[in-house]
């Protein structure tokens, strides 16, 4: 990972470039909670607690981080039942959005499915959230249903937001 000047902004802003060929994608460990916790609470509307991912690492849940030169960039947490796998949560640190580090993790999540002959895999998306709808339905994902008020509010006073409710068949 090298630190380049935005050329685009007056100020003398720096932006992260990322050479994709250098993110690695590992399991999580329990060593990367305070990391993984300060880029939920960042990029996350509604964020998890550290509870929610302790839990996930005892459930053995599928937890994996993406790094750059060991910093912890990404990462998603996944669930498994029978046949089917859950998105649980899929988060990008705000400096690396944009950069095809979402692709990076869902060619994860796509190549642990087939090997746990996974058949369907679902998840949520807040209906605001353009841009991850997006890179669902680039890599096979459809809208199946809507889960009326299902995120908490954003801002302290704002409203409940829907759920778009998406599927991929994998075979």
């Amino acid at each position: 990972m090298s630190v380049k000047p935005d050329n685009n902004s007056t100020e003398s802003k720096l932006t992260p470039h990322l050479d994709l060929d250098q993110v690695v994608v590992r399991d999580m460990i329990s060593t990367d909670l305070t990391e993984v916790q300060r880029i939920e609470q960042t990029a996350q509307a509604s964020p998890w607690a550290r509870l929610s991912f302790e839990e996930s690492l005892t459930r053995q849940d599928i937890c994996r981080v993406a790094t750059v030169d060991e910093k912890l960039i990404a990462y998603h947490v996944c669930s498994s039942v029978l046949d089917e796998l859950h998105v649980l949560n899929i988060v990008c640190a705000l400096p690396f959005q944009g950069m095809g580090v979402g692709h990076i993790l869902m060619d994860d999540i796509l190549t642990t499915a087939t090997s746990k002959s996974i058949e369907n895999l679902f998840l949520e998306v807040r209906e605001s959230n353009h841009a991850a709808q997006s890179l669902y339905a680039k890599w096979g994902f459809t809208q199946i249903a809507i889960r009326e008020n299902y995120y908490r509010p954003s801002t302290p006073d704002g409203p409940r937001e829907n759920a778009l409710v998406y599927m991929r068949a994998m075979y």
